[in-house]
């Protein structure tokens, strides 16, 4: 009962509630938007010992009570934020290699300045839904300023508690485009195995339907031979016509049970909050003048690239298009031949979702036609 009324206090101080505790009950004032949330009047008297409350006197609050059902699982349903920060090391300089400007060159000087930084850590778990269920678990390090995946933090023994102000509505979108980046393009590895797996099963099922169709397929061209009656062999003819459709049945069916549908869920994350070193940096490719930017995080003097235009992540070793300059990593770069019908920023092409592909043996199958 006192890790209930522990609860209940808690959730109603954090809420911007104030709280009067009373052996036997919880007398609380409530901002009206928190109070509809929990289903409560602004003022409300909550019974957290003894028997259960009369009707309309109070509200039952103790364990198991419908209140305590919707609270705990309004908490369960948002991931746990906790705010920290880390400790600055020595400003560094930018060493005279970083950038890596792949096919582009720097002009003027570099400009620098000290700026904050925030950075998000989702602790993910990402679950594979196929022929059976796997999950596993995850973490991304994101840079909210862009949304960027940049390197994890070491987190292990530097880090403090702060009081840091929430997500705004361009970091909120900025975490789910690096989020939803990351999935299409990483998840698949993260659960490599699992794909595999289902992978195997895919080909051993379409093996064993193969077989099984050309063998029932013989079999019934045989016994249209053997008819001996005009009607008996246009029965037996009609009948192994249906083979086709029904193989197509059977292959839909095996692909909606083997198709993979990958998610993931924020289960627990940290908002780390540290200064940076921002060094600006101009650059031209070809006749087209620009700004790109490098970090370097105050807490382990890291640094950071900008944001690949089409993958998401930080790259010190870039790429920019022809027109646009938008920055593209050592991977997404074509090699430097980005003409606005080869940058991926440019063309905007959507983003193909991963497909597990198995080669079908059933797609040679002649079924229903004379023999």
């Amino acid at each position: 009962m006192d890790l209930v009324r522990e609860f209940l206090s808690r959730s109603f101080v954090i809420a911007g509630g104030a709280v009067d505790d009373s052996p036997e009950a919880l007398y609380v004032l409530l901002p009206a938007p928190e109070a509809t949330r929990y289903g409560l009047q602004e003022e409300a008297e909550i019974s957290v010992a003894g028997e259960a409350p009369p009707e309309g006197r109070r509200v039952d609050g103790r364990l198991g009570s419908p209140l305590i059902e919707r609270m705990v699982a309004a908490r369960l349903a948002a991931a746990p934020l906790a705010p920290a920060s880390l400790q600055a090391e020595l400003p560094r300089s930018l060493p005279e290699g970083l950038p890596v400007l792949l096919n582009a060159v720097r002009v003027g000087t570099v400009e620098r300045a000290r700026v904050p930084a925030r950075f998000l850590v989702a602790e993910l778990r990402l679950t594979l839904q196929g022929d059976e269920l796997r999950s596993v678990l995850d973490s991304v390090t994101i840079r909210l300023e862009d949304g960027a995946r940049v390197a994890p933090f070491n987190l292990g023994g530097g880090a403090y508690p702060v009081a840091a102000g929430p997500l705004d509505e361009r970091e909120h979108r900025a975490v789910a485009h690096a989020l939803g980046s990351w999935l299409r393009r990483d998840g698949p590895r993260a659960v490599a195995g699992a794909l595999d797996t289902i992978r195997r099963r895919a080909r051993r099922d379409l093996e064993q339907m193969a077989e099984y169709y050309a063998s029932l397929a013989a079999e019934m061209s045989k016994a249209v031979e053997r008819a001996r009656a005009d009607d008996e062999r246009a029965r037996r003819l009609a009948k192994r016509e249906t083979l086709a459709g029904d193989l197509a049945a059977r292959r839909g069916q095996l692909r909606e049970r083997m198709r993979a549908r990958l998610s993931a869920r924020i289960v627990a994350a940290t908002l780390i909050e540290s200064d940076a070193e921002r060094f600006t940096i101009a650059v031209r490719r070809r006749s087209r003048d620009g700004q790109i930017e490098v970090l370097c995080r105050a807490a382990d003097s890291v640094f950071e690239g900008p944001r690949c235009s089409a993958c998401g992540v930080a790259t010190l070793r870039l790429f920019l298009c022809d027109q646009q300059l938008h920055v593209l990593c050592e991977a997404c770069g074509h090699a430097g031949r980005l003409d606005a019908a080869r940058c991926p920023s440019c063309t905007r092409k959507p983003p193909e979702p991963p497909a597990i592909c198995v080669e079908d043996p059933t797609a040679g199958l002649r079924l229903g036609c004379p023999t």
